[in-house]
Order: structure tokens, then sequence, then C-alpha cells
């Protein structure tokens, strides 16, 4: 009997737990940034022999946050989940932990229940065309 519930997968960044679907993610991979890069977890990463342009999840998702400054330099960013995209870039952003993938209904207030745990569903912002 299949189910009709969606699958997820669960990330936290900053101090937001929050989901996406798991088919927009095309790969999810553990890759600690180095010492002299955790100041700036963005940039290109080389996963496989394919790079992956990292951005910032809030220029990436819709999901209504903002990064602040202060937090950015305290995290360590050592997953990284990269999106589906209509173009050939891969394009992905790192997070604290991943959890999932996980199948659940989204309430409609957006939110998930994963365990005792409650998260924001989040989607690919527009401009990715995903």
């Amino acid at each position: 009997m299949k189910s009709n519930l969606m699958q997820w997968l669960g990330f936290e960044v900053d101090q937001y737990k929050l989901a996406i679907p798991l088919g927009l993610v095309t790969s999810v991979f553990y890759s600690p940034p180095d010492s002299h890069k955790q100041k700036h977890p963005y940039g290109l990463e080389v996963h496989e022999g394919a790079p992956i342009f990292l951005l910032p999840p809030e220029r990436l998702l819709e999901c209504g946050f903002e990064r602040s400054p202060s937090l950015l330099q305290n995290q360590v960013l050592p997953w990284v989940i990269v999106l589906k995209t209509s173009e050939d870039t891969a394009v992905g952003f790192r997070v604290e932990k991943t959890f999932g993938p996980f199948e659940a209904n989204m309430n409609s207030d957006l939110s998930i229940q994963y365990g005792d745990q409650i998260l924001l569903a989040v989607n690919p912002a527009e401009e990715l065309n995903v």
C-alpha cells in the first residue's frame, strides 16, 4: 500500500528548524569547511568532481528568515544541500544538521511534525526555476 505522505528533508540553520520537499534536492553530503574558510562558508565547493556554488540559504529559499552576522561567525556548517534547478549549474547551501528523509503531511500553518520537532516547510526561491 502506497503512502500519501510527502517525503521531506529536515535541516537546521541558525536557530531555525526547516524542511524542504525531498523531490527538490539533488544531493546532500557532509563536507566540513576547513578552518580558514569557516568565516566564509559560501563560494565554490567541488564534490565528486562537480562544482557546486554555495549561497546563503536565505537567497535560495522562500522562508522569510534573515541571518544574523554574529550567529554566522559562530556556526559550524558541515552539511551541504544541493538543490535541483533547471540550469546546468549546481547550487546549494550549508547547514548545521540534516535529518531524514522522512514522510509527513504539511499542516495548514506550513509546519511539519518530525518526531517531537516542529519544522517550517520551505521551497526554493522562484528564480531557481526548479
